[in-house]
């Protein structure tokens, strides 16, 4: 996996780098940004695209890397939460085991239930009924 991660960044390296190469004049154009509400303006002095392409490239890797380290904070949080209640359980489940061998449950007493009297055996001489006979 790893291969394939270090071939993704060298495959888009150079589509970066064919990009600049072949755009060089257009890239090189000085890029003039305006910003007008409520009666202000505001503007940016002269800067050549690319500087504009690459400070956006730039921002939108940070603003990623913000979110998914703080996701990666939440999801750990809550993986040490739970882990702490499984623990918790184990150590009651432990206890329980423990007083469980202390005091043993009652062996049945099979002599008792042998002389019970069982319920009486079904007539063998007794017909046995035919559902589809009768229909």
């Amino acid at each position: 996996m790893r291969v394939i991660k270090v071939l993704f960044l060298l495959v888009f390296f150079f589509v970066c780098m064919l990009f600049f190469v072949q755009n060089t004049a257009i890239l090189e154009t000085p890029l003039l940004l305006k910003l007008g509400a409520f009666g202000y303006m505001v503007q940016s002095p002269a800067v050549p695209f690319y500087v504009v392409l690459l400070i956006a490239f730039v921002a939108g890797g940070l603003f990623c890397t913000l979110y998914f380290l703080a996701e990666k904070v939440r999801l750990s949080t809550s993986v040490r939460s739970l882990q702490n209640k499984v623990n918790a359980m184990e150590k009651q489940l432990a206890a329980q085991k423990k007083s469980t061998v202390a005091s043993p449950l009652v062996a049945p007493s099979y002599a008792a239930a042998a002389s019970m009297p069982s319920a009486p055996a079904p007539a063998a001489d007794a017909p046995a009924t035919d559902k589809k006979a009768d229909a």
